[in-house]
């Protein structure tokens, strides 16, 4: 982990209401743990409160954080810009929706890596209970040289 406090969207590109993640809580180049509040102008999110899917998402973004930190030490001028291309191999939801205000913890790690290719196993947990399992594929387009 750096040794000062970093920016959230130095690491991923997303920007609000699509940008989930409410705080790093540590990471380092394989794993990363976030925490957000469920809030009522996320995505996907009614009278019922948010639906579970979210969770993949905040699975994906809590992946691009030590990854996105990974990028950045390695393309040291500036970052690499290139996006991630994100495939869900698995998921099991354990609850149906979240209400708002509701407090989740993230844990991604990477698993498997090839080249650009990494699987990336994530689980969110509220209030210390599993919500959700997820196994992401990620794929990093290559530059042409």
């Amino acid at each position: 982990m750096p040794a000062g406090p970093i920016d959230i969207q130095t690491l991923l590109p997303h920007r609000k209401p699509m940008l989930l993640i409410g705080q790093i809580v540590a990471f380092d180049d394989r794993k990363a743990v976030t925490r957000s509040i469920a809030a009522e102008k996320w995505p996907m999110t009614g009278q019922g409160g948010t639906d579970a899917l979210v969770l993949i998402e905040l699975v994906a973004q809590t992946a691009g954080v030590n990854n996105g930190w990974a990028l950045l030490q390695r393309e040291r001028h500036g970052g690499d810009q290139r996006g991630w291309i994100v495939g869900i191999k698995k998921a099991r939801l354990f609850v149906d929706a979240i209400p708002a205000g509701t407090e989740i913890e993230v844990v991604s790690e990477n698993g498997f890596e090839y080249e650009n290719f990494l699987e990336i196993q994530g689980v969110a947990r509220i209030g210390g209970t599993v919500a959700a399992e997820v196994t992401l594929q990620l794929v990093q387009a290559q530059t042409q040289e």
